[in-house]
């Protein structure tokens, strides 16, 4: 018999994380394996309290890590709810489906976010008391720290504490790249929680009488006038950055914790966090001020699959805040994901790695309801390429080569049984996006590829088509906007070469619009909405205006669902803005053109699932992936060795310490340098096989890994080291399960 909670199957595992999360009063942290289900045990959590009809939905604070996992959350969420309601419709208890009807309405004011999200919600609502007017502008566009940076520069280009760094003959570096790793530094220092006054402080305690001290002093001092041209900066222009977020926040909540701490509660009583692990300490202290305040509050993560700790997570926190709130994590262990025979493999492989790294003893277990294949396909896959030189080109063509051989073979899949492998079921994944880019430019047409870095939603053609349209609106008549925007699917014409008509009437190209009979219904609809946005909401003025262009239609015959669906996003992310703020047409512009001109990180709306994907091999890095799962699974280039001298940092921030680092022509280091860089080579390597571990749990069926190079296993701490080398060392281990299992050649 099946266990149910929130009217969801769940495991037992599952069902008794549910349960604790009922006890009011509490914290629950879960250690959570990769496919293990840790959001629909989320959602089974959030449903099986809302059905006690006690608490409502939107009385939850759903934390998230990325925002492709917001949207995962909230669709999850949100079809949960549908089947309550189709439930309720079959056994005619209209009551409860008007219950749930209502729960369905709540799901748009229920918060599912971002911490930096959630942190903004706070600083809107209570700043004033950290001198944070309501409607600050969060900066998040570079060049407004560039102009600090620029100004520093130019100021300690003459002043004696910093003049040193400008000695050419000393210190090899021209100002291009002095700008861009004083950028760096200072980002890095920030991203780890700590203050740029402090390391100035630490390092100019340092004393270590060697003539590198002056360097490591000159930069110290160059960071904090720059820390300091830049506050004065956002203080004048009354905003916060990313960075700030946090620690503002964290700096709010802890001063005011008596006032703030139930204010919050009263409008969430629920506190769910995910992705627990890639959090820093920052974020831990945040949530462990206003945990008590809470019903409950539930953290989720998996030390394995900490790979962010060059952002300053630190996969420790979520050991940390369970010591200190005295609780036993519990387990949610047992894998659905990999087919029974695929995680046997993936079993012997990890237990080799936990011999060399115990956050890999945290081993995950299999389901009860494990998909046994009756396919030929061979679960785990590694091809060795003995080759030296042209590297790139040969593991493309193996690439391309296992690609083809898997389309020729058929897939027993656990939904629809035997079929054909197809493009879609193969993701190839790589280490970064330089590495993606370069595997990505010499395949063939052949093949359909997609790719997914992550991140790339407000660079995408519809949408910044639609930037234009917009700029056009509002600047109407200006020729210049409309000329950006002729040409576009929102304002399909033939425009002239330039702004202005070449027929000899120097007519300019508004008469030129307004006059074309063919632009008539497009001319009516820009009019109106320069009507119409003195009092309609920005997600009306841009329903009506996808309406009125019929630029879904237009991406719709093209078959792009993707687009339509970023198009629809941009309306959601209109509303999430509306939710913050009330802004007009011309203020959620301005929000519109910052994100794009700094480059900000939002994923592509999720277009669903099955048919509707496009039938292409996905591309992605193992990052972009995390959270994601496919049928067959692709690492090629696994024997490229991960360390070299342009890996290991030229900086370093240690607590307690101050700045060390390696200037260009060799000045700066401590004595201590060469410490510090064997500290991070160690950690480099341990997260390194983290993301390895990521890479080969996305697999559903098969992982296939590619290598090349040396058959033989270089030893850990080799400065050949590589994921390849794992692998190796688990070969004779792996080659007991038998060739139906393993195939390593």
């Amino acid at each position: 018999m099946s266990i149910q909670r929130g009217g969801m199957d769940v495991s037992k595992e599952q069902a008794a994380i549910v349960d604790n999360i009922k006890q009011p009063n509490g914290m629950t942290v879960v250690l959570a394996g990769a496919g293990s289900g840790k959001t629909r045990t989320m959602v089974a959590s959030v449903l099986e309290l809302v059905q006690g009809k006690d608490v409502n939905i939107d009385d939850f604070a759903l934390i998230t890590f990325t925002n492709k996992a917001t949207d995962e959350m909230r669709e999850r969420l949100e079809k949960g709810v549908h089947a309550r309601i189709e439930a309720s419709e079959k056994v005619g208890d209209w009551d409860e489906r008007a219950y749930w009807f209502e729960q369905k309405e709540r799901i748009a004011s229920t918060f599912i976010g971002t911490i930096h999200r959630f942190c903004a919600m706070l600083l809107r609502n209570f700043g004033f008391t950290e001198l944070i007017p309501h409607e600050s502008e969060i900066l998040m566009a570079r060049h407004h720290f560039l102009t600090a940076l620029k100004n520093t520069m130019n100021a300690a280009l003459s002043d004696p504490e910093t003049g040193i760094l400008f000695n050419t003959e000393e210190v090899h570096w021209a100002p291009h790249e002095m700008a861009k790793k004083l950028e760096e530094w200072y980002e890095y220092i920030r991203s780890r929680g700590r203050s740029i006054s402090d390391v100035v402080v630490e390092t100019l305690r340092q004393n270590e009488q060697d003539d590198a001290q002056e360097y490591r002093n000159a930069v110290a001092r160059i960071l904090e006038k720059l820390d300091h041209e830049y506050r004065e900066l956002k203080r004048e222009r009354g905003g916060i950055d990313t960075n700030d977020l946090l620690h503002k926040c964290a700096a709010l909540v802890e001063t005011y914790k008596d006032q703030i701490g139930p204010l919050v509660a009263s409008r969430f009583h629920y506190l769910f966090v995910d992705e627990f692990q890639d959090t820093d300490e920052l974020q831990m202290k945040i949530i462990q001020v206003l945990s008590p305040r809470f019903n409950h509050v539930l953290v989720v993560g998996d030390r394995k699959q900490a790979i962010y700790g060059f952002r300053g997570a630190d996969h420790l926190v979520i050991k940390r805040i369970a010591e200190m709130n005295n609780i036993t994590p519990l387990s949610l262990s047992a894998s659905r994901r990999p087919t029974q025979p695929l995680h046997q493999a993936q079993s012997v492989l990890f237990e080799a790695m936990g011999q060399r790294y115990d956050f890999l003893q945290d081993k995950s277990t299999q389901s009860d309801d494990a998909h046994k294949p009756k396919d030929s396909l061979v679960p785990f896959q590694y091809e060795h390429l003995k080759i030296y030189n042209n590297r790139e080109q040969l593991i493309t063509e193996r690439t391309i080569f296992k690609i083809r051989e898997f389309l020729n073979q058929q897939i027993d899949d656990r939904e629809k049984g035997m079929r054909a492998v197809e493009f879609r079921d193969i993701c190839v994944l790589f280490r970064s996006n330089y590495q993606l880019q370069s595997y990505w430019s010499r395949f063939p047409d052949t093949i359909p590829v997609v790719t997914d870095t992550g991140g790339g939603f407000f660079h995408k053609p519809e949408i910044v088509a639609c930037y234009h349209f917009l700029q056009a609106i509002l600047k109407y008549p200006d020729d210049v906007s409309l000329d950006l925007a002729l040409g576009s699917p929102f304002l399909p014409f033939i425009a002239p070469n330039s702004i202005y008509q070449s027929d000899g009437t120097n007519q300019v190209l508004r008469d030129w619009f307004e006059d074309h009979e063919d632009s008539e219904e497009w001319l009516k609809g820009i009019r109106n909405i320069r009507k119409r946005m003195k009092v309609d909401l920005v997600p009306q003025l841009l329903t009506y205006m996808y309406d009125f262009t019929r630029v879904r239609e237009y991406y719709g015959k093209k078959g792009d669902l993707q687009a339509v669906a970023n198009l629809e996003k941009l309306v959601m992310w209109s509303r999430e803005l509306m939710d913050a703020e009330a802004l007009t047409l011309q203020q959620f512009f301005a929000r519109f053109q910052t994100a794009l001109l700094a480059n900000v990180e939002m994923d592509e709306a999720d277009t669903g699932e099955g048919d509707k994907k496009p039938n292409a091999v996905r591309f992605s890095t193992v990052h972009s992936a995390k959270g994601l799962e496919y049928p067959i699974v692709i690492i090629p280039d696994i024997g490229r060795k991960l360390l070299n001298n342009s890996q290991i940092p030229s900086f370093f921030d240690i607590h307690d310490w101050g700045l060390d680092l390696e200037l260009p022509g060799g000045r700066g280091c401590s004595s201590r340098y060469h410490e510090w860089a064997e500290n991070y080579q160690r950690n480099f390597i341990e997260e390194e096989a983290r993301i390895f571990y990521v890479a080969v749990t996305r697999a559903e069926h098969v992982v296939c890994m590619i290598g090349s190079g040396s058959d033989r296993a270089n030893s850990l701490g080799s400065e050949n080291w590589s994921w390849k080398d794992e692998v190796l060392m688990a070969r004779p281990a792996l080659a007991k399960l038998g060739n139906q299992i393993v195939s390593i050649f």
